[in-house]
């Protein structure tokens, strides 16, 4: 049932978001991610991390937005493109033996297909990022150790 409202949605939306909690009683952020950017787009599976689901639902779908109108990701680099008010973004490359754990859902979708995925970091209010001294904003520890 739910693989078939993703495919739905890629082919009406051209992408499905996703909502992950951990269990009750288990150790793990909340993360959201899209599936259908590569098909769509050609595009990484871009996850954030920490967020509330409306918030995250939000980032992706401007995300998708930007990819629609021709924009590239580049990892590893600051992106003015995403968030307004003068702050930048930084994706990051989820290493590969990932992708089963935190993908689960898109490599269900695509099968036999390889995609890639990222993990999309926002900035705190000081334009500071996860790796960078005195951070305080959402906790990105979990998504630190996929990239």
């Amino acid at each position: 049932m739910h693989d078939t409202m993703v495919a739905t949605d890629i082919k009406r939306y051209g992408w499905h978001c996703l909502h992950v909690s951990p269990a009750l009683g288990e150790k793990g952020c909340v993360f959201t991610y899209s599936i259908g950017f590569a098909k769509s787009y050609g595009a990484p599976e871009i996850a954030v991390f920490g967020m509330q689901q409306e918030k995250a639902h939000s980032l992706l779908s401007e995300c998708a937005t930007l990819l629609r109108n021709g924009y590239v990701i580049r990892f590893d680099v600051e992106d003015p493109n995403v968030l307004a008010g003068d702050y930048n973004v930084i994706f990051r490359p989820v290493r590969p033996a990932y992708r089963g754990e935190y993908f689960g859902t898109a490599m269900r979708y695509y099968a036999d297909k390889a995609f890639t995925a990222a993990v999309m970091f926002l900035p705190d209010r000081q334009h500071r990022f996860p790796w960078e001294a005195g951070y305080d904003y959402v906790p990105v520890d979990e998504a630190l150790a996929i990239v």
